[in-house]
């Protein structure tokens, strides 16, 4: 890749017609991956709907991807794409997690956390879902983003209302989207690699209601509260590893 070229990535999308072993056949000889590599993108890309199975210069992407719709997968070109080791790693120091995350793809994550700060702004003003873009106030927002934790509507209202403060916590989110800013490379402690696997799911829960995301994006998410948690507990992890090879930068 020429020097300050922007990386150009193959997706792979999922369908409901190509058999896995065959999509695994695929991305082994055309991308040349190994088998186990090979089956973890397909089990990805079948649980994730897409994923970005490899970064490369133009040439050879467009090589990639030709070979791979040719032989019957959904592929596509898309650049501003990059490896995940580039992006993001968690690794568990001692009693606390060692965090790398290059400052252009963390700036590209701030329009996230703005808005989770300002959804959790008290006296914020209404705003405007997906197409049809129906109008949705600060409330039932907040209610679609925490949903009810009893049969009884009522009582699961009362529940938001009792612990508002902590479920729509702004000093929670800004402490987080401080430490993420200025995370290059930064030891959290345990507690606050647990605060950014929650802020993470917040924004994910987030974008499903309000933005135009793509699923490299909400796959992207998933992978950051993933490596955390790798690092935080890994005995939750009772099995291999299945995540994407690379993620999206927002935009």
């Amino acid at each position: 890749m020429n020097p300050g070229e922007k990386p150009w990535g193959v997706v792979v999308h999922n369908d409901d017609h190509t058999p896995f072993a065959v999509a695994c056949h695929l991305l082994r000889t055309v991308c040349g991956f190994d088998v186990e590599k090979a089956r973890g993108l397909t089990a990805a890309i079948h649980q994730s709907g897409s994923v970005a199975v490899g970064s490369y210069d133009r040439a050879t992407a467009e090589s990639i991807t030709l070979r791979l719709v040719r032989a019957g997968l959904r592929a596509e070109l898309r650049q501003e794409v990059y490896d995940t080791q580039e992006v993001f790693s968690a690794e568990r120091v001692g009693d606390g997690v060692l965090v790398k995350v290059p400052e252009v793809f963390a700036r590209g994550w701030e329009p996230a956390f703005e808005s989770l700060d300002r959804l959790y702004r008290v006296g914020s003003t209404a705003r405007g879902l997906r197409w049809p873009r129906p109008v949705m106030t600060r409330r039932p927002l907040l209610r679609k983003m925490f949903p009810d934790t009893s049969a009884s509507r009522w009582q699961s209202a009362m529940f938001r209302r009792r612990h508002r403060k902590v479920l729509a916590d702004r000093a929670l989110v800004n402490r987080v989207w401080e430490q993420w800013i200025n995370a290059e490379s930064r030891t959290l402690t345990l507690d606050e690699a647990g605060e950014w696997i929650v802020v993470f799911g917040q924004i994910r829960a987030l974008y499903l209601l309000v933005r135009k995301a793509t699923p490299l994006q909400f796959h992207t998410l998933a992978y950051l509260q993933e490596k955390l948690v790798q690092a935080v507990d890994p005995e939750a992890f009772a099995g291999p590893d299945v995540q994407p090879a690379v993620v999206e930068q927002p935009t």
